[in-house]
This record gives structure tokens, sequence and C-alpha cells, in this order.
């Protein structure tokens, strides 16, 4: 976590992309741009002429969660389909993603999450991003919309699920509403064990799906998903 939050000392006005260096970073940096491709994944806005400033300030957030919600690394690397669509926030220190704690204390996830730019979802993690001038995403049913995807159906779990929203609010960022149109069809899921898997959710905060992809492995079928990015609600400037 302490690594993760270290992230908040980037200079928050620097649209420079963040260009991974050495050999394994700069793979991994090809890898993740590529499989854009092999979905393949497209951006659509809501409108023909659609703008996001960069130099203002947004809480994305992003449906369904799916088995892994492919959709929110179009946030963070440069050249991807939300890059070429509106330039200047994804691969950026102004764009941050946050994801649950207990994903910093899983070895090897967490080396990952690090790597792609993400910090703690705890709530004073995020209003020290916000306070800085960045934006976040956040795929806001978390845990509790990946135990409950079903190949093919579209369900989002927002029932309790506002804090997103507060923030927006307290630091009068927009809030911009993403879906990931054919999430739910990467996978096929089981419903084996669904009344324990709900139980360890609920009490350890750790979702434990039981899925597979092409080839009965984890890797995704080629599907085309459709990231469909709603215009930006506003919300008040906080007084000053």
């Amino acid at each position: 976590v302490a690594a993760a939050t270290s992230r908040l000392s980037l200079d928050a006005k620097s649209a420079a992309p963040q260009t991974p260096e050495g050999p394994v970073l700069s793979n991994g940096y090809k890898f993740w741009n590529a499989h854009f491709r092999y979905f393949p994944m497209t951006v659509v806005p809501w409108a023909e002429d659609a703008a996001l400033p960069a130099d203002e300030q947004y809480v994305f957030g992003v449906h369904p969660h799916g088995i892994h919600c492919w959709p929110l690394n179009v946030f963070a690397f440069a050249d991807s389909p939300f890059d070429a669509r509106f330039p200047g926030l994804a691969g950026t220190p102004k764009l941050v993603g946050i994801v649950a704690s207990v994903m910093f204390a899983i070895p090897v996830v967490r080396e990952i999450f690090l790597a792609m730019g993400y910090v703690d979802a705890r709530r004073a993690v995020c209003d020290d991003v916000l306070a800085a001038g960045k934006s976040l995403y956040v795929c806001t049913g978390g845990e509790q919309e990946s135990l409950a995807s079903r190949y093919g159906e579209d369900l989002v779990v927002l029932e309790r699920r506002k804090g997103f929203v507060r923030l927006a609010v307290a630091h009068g960022a927009a809030l911009v509403p993403v879906f990931g149109a054919g999430v739910t069809d990467l996978y096929t899921t089981y419903g084996i064990l669904g009344n324990f898997r709900r139980w360890l959710q609920k009490t350890c905060g750790v979702a434990l799906p039981v899925f597979h992809g092409a080839y009965f492995s984890p890797l995704p079928f080629s599907t085309p998903v459709r990231v469909l990015v709603g215009a930006p609600i506003p919300t008040p400037k906080p007084a000053t």
C-alpha cells in the first residue's frame, strides 16, 4: 500500500505518457497494448464531437466487472483506444486507477497493479489523488459484481456503491459513466459453491469466481468489446 500511494508524489500537471524502461517492462507494455487488438476493443464516445479536456478532473465509473474488467486497461496505457479518442489522459500521471486494498497483499498481482499505476481504493488515498488535481477510474461493482457475472448477461451492482459519487462531489470532479459491452462474453462461468464463495467475498473481500475462457484456460475468448463512454456529469465545485 505504501508503494502504491507513493505515486501521489508525481507531478499532477505532467501530461507525458509513462513509458516503461528496460526489457521486461517494455515487452510487458507491448503485450498490454497488443491485447486491445486481440478482442478487439474499441471506444465509442457519446457523440461524434465528444471531448474530455485533459485539464479537467474526472471520476470514471466502469461497468460491468465480469471476471476481469478489461475495459479498465484503456485508461492505464498510452496508445490505447481511449487515448486515441481522448488524448492526454490515459497512460499519464493525470489519470490513476484504484483497486481494493486486498490486491496489494497478493504477490505478483500487487506488482502488476503497481506497474499499471493503481493505488489503494481507501477513501483517504482517493482524496489525496483528487486533491492533487488528478482523475480517477474505478470498476465500481468490484468483487461482488465479479461473482455475479454470467456469460452473456449484463449485470451491474450499484446498491450501496456510491462512494465514487461522493468522491466526485467532494472534489468537484465530473462523473463519467463507462460500460464495457461484451465483457460478460469473454468467459464461461459456473455457480459451483456459490453460497460459500459469496460468504468468502463478504467476509474476506476476496472473490473466487469459477470460470474458463478459450481452450478452457484463463485466456479470454476473442470477442469484440465496445467501451461505451457516456457524457460527463458535472458536479458543483467545492467552496474554497
